[in-house]
């Protein structure tokens, strides 16, 4: 009954939105969304807050066509000048930088350029500016790549990464000095390698204590990982991309914590015991605000115990505080744990009650109190006021769909939402707390950004995007609506549905579903960007367009997340199968060409529903479009894979079952393989297995290759993608 009433609801909304205005309104083009920007948002990045309500930011120069330095106060908007644009130039020519950072003593500004990873980080070449004589210096004179810059805290020192060593700068004398000197291509001091960045989502690999003294360091040994080529087809005889990249069940990295005194006459790293068994994780290590305790997490190979530890820099010991336990897995935070500065406690954020929560522990481990409670699951910890004792963060207490702005007081009291717009909002405070930058969007709303004061009032508005907003009114776009369904399981899935402009409830539409699908994800969400253009671009040629979140998807809870636990994309690929019947069912659709498309983890899924999916009774996905599938977990790397399904040799039937490779026979319906020939993350490998496999079985299927792209195709290639994926939708859809 609940189905046939939003059966009714749909027909009767689309087709009362739907009202003729779209035959006066433009045709989206695959040149406006891919080859413009005219149709992308103006976005404000972060403010660089550097004291109080205080902001550093570039200024351009239209007079002297150079770009200034200034120091704005949030509040009042009143600047101040610190680097004029034309004092940054080297033999008559403007400073070239990617970053900036004023050091605390308000003399020095320190420059650099930008090095790729898995965001860009800190390094190139490196200049110090001085303020008072308004001189520039050259610092990166040495032979070597620069990484990981930083001014310490204090002003005094600067330090980096060179050739894989530690190095600290002293600014007064000019002097510098090694910490660290065993650093190779396989040695790797204070930076990480592929498999940290990409799944710990951690870039800097050494950390300054607050009293500038002492220099922490994760050292981790690859020289025992495999090494993987690439091949690049850009000249005569090829080259190829080598790196240590560690696939499920081999052997990873060996990691160390280093703690260095920076001052001493020969500086020695000082190595922290973390136990016998070498094969583990530390995924984050942080210095506590008092300057003598490090903090680290240690996490076991299959990501189900994580301990928390202080180490004390005098005794050289460490004593456990905090463990965690799951019989699945165990989420790394990067903004969910927070230590005070003015009492022994912190924040920790941890789904052991079945949700993602916040609670505050002593320094001894024992709890103070739950802050969080209920069945919904917190996002992100964005501020802790401790005079207020009040921390600030994001959950979808509301609504899985969404991420709403909350307080809540350190005994737990005092839970307030402080964002009322149906939608997604975000927070970036301000150094002291008292003013934050507010975004928010929702599908239909493009992102705006406010600054606002603690309380939620608005100081101004910083950018609607209310120009983008008009340009879009002119174009016939889709009509989206949010809705549930329950499958034959009983399970209550998410979904969104993206209509034609000129909806008519009497014809029967094809459909294409976009699956992404991967644990913790969400492709259901009330955001922009959710619901992308291309999508709409299909709906104005004819098409519905679905997409559901299956369970293991995210802001459900650890027992919705977590059954997909050691074989993944079996429940996933039956409920993108229930997505398609669930549409078949519907008066509007015609059941006979639904199509599927996913990138990445959404390309694994499309794979799946293509061969597997289609084998579970009647076929019911038409043709399929798989962008950079795994098609085997044994090609994935050790962190990711195993997290969710442990080792191939522990899990073998769970590997082989949840593999592309294993139903390559079953593939029925048309199909469209893509892969990027220098993906570094999910490898070429994949598609060119599966391709085997199903030439093997004897299955006709289209593939295109992108060569020198990586994981996401970009530049003109990214048009060129498109227009294939559309016109392959026209032709088998």
């Amino acid at each position: 009954m609940k189905n046939h009433r939003l059966v009714i609801f749909l027909i009767a909304l689309f087709a009362f939105v739907s009202n003729g205005a779209e035959a006066q309104q433009k045709k989206l083009t695959l040149e406006d969304i891919f080859k413009s920007r005219k149709l992308s948002p103006q976005f404000v990045s972060g403010f660089n807050w550097v004291s109080g309500t205080t902001y550093a930011a570039l200024e351009p120069d239209n007079a002297t066509k150079t770009m200034n330095i200034t120091l704005t106060d949030a509040l009042t908007d009143k600047k101040e000048m610190v680097v004029n644009g034309v004092d940054l130039t080297l033999d008559g020519k403007p400073l070239d930088y990617a970053h900036f950072e004023i050091g605390s003593d308000g003399d020095h500004v320190l420059f650099t350029g930008a090095l790729q990873a898995r965001r860009l980080k800190t390094g190139g070449d490196v200049y110090l500016f001085n303020r008072k004589t308004k001189t520039l210096k050259k610092i990166s004179t040495t032979t070597g790549e620069y990484e990981i810059v930083k001014l310490s805290p204090n002003g005094k020192k600067i330090g980096y990464v060179r050739n894989k060593n530690l190095f600290v700068y002293d600014i007064a004398s000019g002097k510098e000095t090694p910490l660290t000197k065993d650093g190779t291509e396989n040695i790797l001091n204070g930076v990480f390698d592929w498999v940290y960045e990409e799944e710990f989502s951690i870039i800097d690999g050494w950390q300054w204590s607050p009293d500038s003294k002492y220099i922490s360091f994760w050292r981790l040994d690859q020289t025992n990982v495999p090494a993987f080529k690439i091949a690049k087809y850009d000249s005569l005889y090829l080259s190829f991309l080598d790196y240590r990249y560690p696939k499920a069940g081999n052997r990873n990295s060996t990691v160390k914590l280093g703690i260095v005194a920076v001052d001493a006459k020969k500086p020695k790293a000082i190595f922290i015991d973390l136990g016998k068994n070498e094969d583990i994780y530390i995924p984050r290590m942080d210095w506590l605000p008092n300057s003598k305790q490090v903090a680290y997490q240690r996490l076991n190979r299959e990501q189900n115990v994580l301990e928390l530890f202080f180490y004390d820099v005098q005794k050289n010991t460490s004593r456990l505080v905090l463990k965690e336990e799951s019989k699945a897995w165990l989420e790394i935070e990067s903004n969910g744990y927070h230590f005070l500065k003015n009492s022994d406690a912190f924040i920790w954020q941890s789904d052991r009650d079945g949700f993602q929560h916040f609670y505050l522990h002593n320094y001894d481990g024992s709890l103070k109190a739950q802050l969080t409670k209920g069945d919904f699951d917190d996002d992100a910890l964005l501020f802790v006021d401790e005079q207020n004792q009040t921390i600030y963060f994001t959950s979808s207490k509301e609504s899985p769909l969404e991420r709403h702005l909350y307080s809540v007081k350190f005994d737990g009291s005092e839970m307030k939402k402080l964002t009322t717009e149906k939608g997604t909002h975000s927070a970036e405070f301000s150094l002291d707390g008292k003013l934050y930058l507010h975004t928010f969007s929702n599908a239909s709303t493009p992102p705006k950004f406010y600054l606002r004061k603690q309380d939620g009032a608005l100081v101004r508005d910083l950018e609607t995007n209310a120009a983008l907003t008009k340009t879009l009114s002119e174009y016939a776009v889709g009509m989206h609506r949010f809705l549930s369904f329950k499958t034959s399981e009983g399970v209550e899935l998410n979904a969104w549905m993206l209509a034609p402009a000129d909806f008519d409830s009497t014809k029967k539409y094809p459909v294409l579903m976009y699956v992404y699908g991967g644990p913790g994800s969400q492709t259901v969400r009330d955001a922009w960007g959710t619901i992308g253009l291309w999508y709409h671009h299909l709906a104005q040629l004819g098409y519905v367009v679905f997409s559901v979140d299956n369970r293991g998807t995210g802001a459900r809870g650890a027992a919705f997340k977590k059954q997909t636990y050691k074989q993944l994309g079996i429940a996933e690929t039956k409920d993108q199968v229930e997505g398609a019947k669930y549409l078949a069912s519907l008066p509007f659709i015609d059941k006979t060409r639904i199509g599927i498309y996913g990138w990445s983890y959404g390309g694994y899924m499309t794979s799946m529903c293509m061969t597997y999916g289609n084998s579970l009774g009647e076929q019911v996905f038409k043709a399929g479009i798989a962008g950079a599938p795994v098609t085997h977990w044994k090609f994935y790397d050790t962190i990711y894979t195993e997290r969710f399904m442990d080792t191939p040799q522990r899990n073998p039937t769970g590997y082989d079952i949840s593999a592309p490779l294993t139903h390559a026979q079953k593939l029925k319906g048309n199909f469209l393989l893509i892969h990027g020939t220098l993906d570094d993350n999910v490898h070429f490998q994949n598609s060119a297995a599966f391709a085997k496999k199903l030439q093997e079985a004897g299955k006709p299927f289209q593939t295109m290759f992108y060569p020198e792209q990586y994981h996401g195709v970009r530049g003109l290639a990214r048009f060129h993608l498109h227009q294939q994926m559309t016109q392959f939708i026209l032709e088998k859809l």
